[in-house]
């Protein structure tokens, strides 16, 4: 296989065209063609080819603190929480509308029919639990990361939702309905992305929300902190609940320098190519 690639040099690019098809060819075996010929590589083409091809970015898993809600530890069928603050890491969105129906916190669903599905993480999940007899305004739980705005990276928010179910109605509020949710990704305290309310999870199930947003090599929020926000939307059902809360960061390359350093190399061996072409003919 060396010897091939390693001879490749002389091979016109209809050729390499013609017999590898790189126009139709997979992305995962252009792959393997490039790592095969690793330097040894010469054609124009398939160089130009391989070096558009974009590189493996690992998504790089960001600080959220106590993301699946664990802290404070709490006994299965409890409510840990108050109106105005809210879990360990987490302060409450829009305390100023709290009135005595309105709380913030963690609840261990074990042994009770909250939930049909498991809890997606650990033992608890945030709670936030809003009555709207009195209040009708959005509330939530919120958190500012560590981390800030990069330029030229990709962010991925996941969070599980979940559907407080009513089970068999002993409880002394109605949790018949979904109230809806909203999760927004935030830097410097303005909005980059949200989910707002796209998911219905059935009574007692979780879906997972996820929301993606691409900086690119300029942005007016870049280096300022990022934030979380889980949000109720306080309609008929009382609660909605949240875990999980994931973010991830990749890096983007720049396209445009990619490419002309492609075309440029590229053009530059076809050059070389064809003056050895021709040299090999004149003999």
């Amino acid at each position: 296989m060396a010897q091939f690639f390693k001879h490749g040099w002389h091979l016109p690019l209809s050729w390499w065209n013609t017999n590898f098809k790189l126009s139709v060819m997979p992305v995962k075996k252009i792959k393997l063609l490039c790592a095969l010929g690793s330097h040894k590589i010469v054609s124009p083409l398939l160089l130009a080819v391989c070096l558009l091809m974009p590189a493996t970015a690992n998504a790089v898993l960001l600080t959220v603190n106590n993301f699946s809600f664990e802290n404070p530890s709490t006994a299965p069928a409890t409510f840990t929480g108050d109106q105005a603050s809210g879990p360990a890491d987490w302060s409450v969105y829009n305390a100023g509308d709290t009135n005595s129906f309105r709380y913030f916190g963690v609840w261990n669903p074990a042994t009770t029919d909250s939930y049909t599905d498991p809890v997606p993480d650990g033992f608890n999940v945030g709670v936030v639990f809003l009555l709207n007899t009195f209040s009708i305004a959005e509330a939530g739980l919120q958190q500012v990361l560590p981390s800030t705005l990069e330029v030229s990276t990709r962010y991925t928010l996941s969070v599980d939702v979940g559907n407080f179910d009513p089970g068999s109605g002993s409880a002394p509020w109605d949790f018949t309905g979904f109230p809806g949710y909203r999760v927004d990704l935030l830097a410097g305290g303005v909005v980059l992305a949200s989910d707002n309310n796209t998911l219905m999870p059935a009574e007692g199930r979780f879906l997972t929300s996820t929301i993606s947003y691409t900086v690119g090599a300029s942005h007016t929020n870049a280096g300022q902190a990022l934030a979380i926000r889980l949000v109720s939307l306080n309609g008929t059902g009382v609660e909605v609940n949240f875990d999980n809360v994931l973010l991830d960061a990749t890096a983007v390359p720049e396209p445009s320098s990619r490419s002309l350093v492609a075309l440029g190399l590229a053009f530059l061996l076809l050059a070389i190519h064809l003056k050895r072409q021709d040299a090999l003919a004149r003999r």
